[in-house]
């Protein structure tokens, strides 16, 4: 990925997205990885056996603040976690898309996961209107009106409870971003930003990495050859790279 890439938080106040950017991924350890997925749902299915994680309170609270009901549109973290204590599944796919789902199910926040190189031009957060449909990984097209969406030049691409088909990221992406989807007053997504980033620098050879969160409508501007900068009418800022 050699274009620029830049992306910009509409919902301020009530959304304030976390970011992380992933460059250059050439090998994963696959099996220290699976050996950890294992031990961690292991002990999220003992912790978490019976009543809602607490954690959940907070991306309902996010979806309730913009007019989304939680219960009809799950947030996907919600959905998963259903799924593991109901049916004792949890969908493999490939180790990026695995180690992305766990980290949702460990943390209670919704993740988005894109490959960049499928991704068109700046990538504004917003709510949807009547033309932002797309479809689904393993569903029909979905309607976006009303609710939280990542849209690009080519159109909607991402949303806390289902990703599209178009961007999704394969076993051989090399360039994605994860988007944490977080309640504006969640006093852990500092936190929880930057040890998901440890995380899959843990088990991911990785070239350059990026983390921010989105707390204002500022544009942030990401290149592959130089560092992320933030982009406003008087300024351009450029603070170094993780």
């Amino acid at each position: 990925m050699s274009k620029p890439f830049s992306i910009q938080n509409s919902l301020p106040g009530k959304l304030n997205p976390g970011v992380n950017v992933f460059f250059g991924i050439t090998e994963c350890q696959t099996e220290r990885l699976e050996a950890f997925i294992e031990r961690q749902l292991d002990m999220l299915g003992k912790a978490h056996a019976r009543s809602l994680p607490p954690g959940f309170a907070a991306s309902r609270q996010l979806f309730k603040s913009l007019g989304i009901d939680p219960t009809r549109h799950r947030p996907s973290a919600e959905a998963l976690w259903r799924r593991l204590r109901d049916k004792n599944e949890f969908p493999r796919v490939n180790p990026l898309v695995d180690l992305t789902n766990l980290l949702s199910l460990k943390y209670q926040i919704s993740f988005g996961l894109y490959d960049l190189d499928c991704i068109q031009g700046p990538v504004r957060i917003t709510l949807g209107n009547e033309n932002d449909h797309y479809l689904g990984i393993g569903k029909d097209r979905l309607n976006f009106i009303g609710k939280i969406v990542l849209r690009d030049s080519s159109g909607a691409f991402g949303n806390p409870s289902a990703d599209s088909l178009r961007t999704r990221v394969h076993e051989k992406s090399t360039h994605i971003i994860q988007v944490l989807f977080f309640h504006a007053q969640d006093g852990l997504k500092e936190t929880i930003l930057s040890e998901s980033l440890s995380c899959f620098e843990s088990f991911f050879i990785l070239g350059k990495t990026f983390s921010f969160l989105l707390e204002t409508n500022e544009e942030q501007g990401i290149s592959l050859e130089g560092a992320i900068c933030k982009t406003n009418a008087s300024a351009t800022l450029w603070p170094s790279p993780n």
